[in-house]
């Protein structure tokens, strides 16, 4: 499923600025069509997760470093006890 910018926007609860940001950074990737950007669900998601993260204080590469990343984050964790 694909949701449009405005969309992606009021569903994350964030601004146009912000999500510009992100786009910038290379957290999300819009798709452009017909003079619009989309977001995929998956965009959606893993968003909803980096911004859980930086509410708790990690950076957005850390952030989404752990989304990406969890089972290594896990097992790292794991096999230091």
């Amino acid at each position: 499923m694909y949701f449009s910018a405005e969309q992606f926007i009021v569903k994350l609860e964030i601004s146009h600025e912000q999500l510009g940001e992100f786009e910038q950074r290379g957290i999300v990737q819009g798709i452009r069509r017909a003079g619009r950007v989309f977001y995929s669900s998956r965009d959606l998601y893993r968003l909803k997760g980096i911004l859980s993260f930086t509410k708790r204080g990690m950076s957005c590469e850390e952030a989404a470093d752990r989304v990406d990343h969890p089972v290594q984050e896990l097992t790292a964790a794991g096999n230091s006890q």
